[in-house]
């Protein structure tokens, strides 16, 4: 298995692509594509592994990923058993579609800096609900009122400040360079909240484990097991910010049999303790 090359097949008559996914579980592997990718998560919750990155994802998030970063949402296998439909919206279009000089007028500029910025992956936190009723509504308008909601929305993305960044890795233009990682990320995502096996990722990804090691960090600029506590103190957070579990249960949950190693992770990724984590959430909300 490798990063997969997502070939759109479209209307060449249309400017964007619209679509609705609904289905048990996110099926689409770590791929990349030639078009920007506009995401609405309307019903579904898991785990975005984005360019060299890992975070949650839940309803309501809306996403922009520029073309060539590698991306897959993954649901854990409870999701599926527990029988809601995993429901999203996405739009696609190419960086010209409005013409080869749109983004260089000076009305644009703004909608300029928007594309850049989606080259890193962005995540748009508590997104206005204009944004999420345009974009649900682009199925049920055509031709211009189409085109005008799609301006409204990137436009409405392009002035707020509600966002963050997702990856650090490159934009990847040679998929040839990425064999593997997929089936790599898929262990890992299924397998988090357990042991996980160095020789057995070296073994999914059909090398020794050495050679292992130095592909995973030149592929994605870290260690493997650096990648494996990222995606642990990823659920750590969700747990911390939506329940009532304590710690320890906390870090049983994510994969850590040490609760004292649980808090090391934890602070040297967010330089604060869990404890202090969930109390800077809970302030948030008083």
């Amino acid at each position: 298995m490798h990063i997969t090359y997502e070939k759109l097949v479209v209307d060449e008559n249309s400017l964007f692509h619209f679509q609705e996914f609904k289905q048990k579980r996110y099926t689409s592997p770590f791929h990349i594509h030639d078009e920007f990718e506009l995401i609405l998560i309307n019903r579904s919750h898991g785990k975005l592994y984005v360019g060299n990155q890992v975070t949650n994802f839940s309803d309501g998030d809306v996403f922009l990923f520029a073309p060539g970063i590698p991306h897959c949402f993954y649901n854990t296998k409870d999701y599926e058993k527990a029988g809601q439909l995993a429901h999203a919206t996405v739009v696609q279009f190419k960086y010209d579609f409005l013409g080869a000089d749109f983004f260089n007028k000076t009305e644009a500029y703004k909608l300029k800096e928007l594309i850049s910025l989606a080259e890193s992956g962005i995540l748009f936190t508590n997104p206005s609900g204009r944004i999420i009723k345009r974009i649900n509504e682009l199925g049920k308008t055509n031709n211009l009122q189409k085109l005008g909601h799609l301006l409204f929305i990137l436009s409405e993305m392009a002035n707020t400040k509600d966002y963050s960044l997702l990856s650090t890795g490159p934009i990847i233009h040679n998929i040839s360079e990425s064999k593997n990682i997929n089936e790599v990320i898929q262990y890992v995502a299924e397998n988090f909240q357990k042991e996980i096996s160095l020789a057995k990722a070296a073994e999914i990804a059909h090398m020794q484990k050495a050679a292992f090691c130095r592909y995973f960090k030149r592929r994605t600029k870290k260690k493997f097991m650096e990648f494996v506590n990222e995606t642990r103190i990823a659920h750590a957070q969700k747990l911390l910010t939506e329940t009532d579990k304590n710690i320890l249960e906390v870090a049983y949950e994510c994969g850590y049999e040490s609760s004292s190693y649980f808090y090391r992770t934890f602070k040297k990724y967010h330089n604060v303790s869990p404890v202090n984590y969930r109390k800077q959430i809970q302030n948030r909300y008083i």
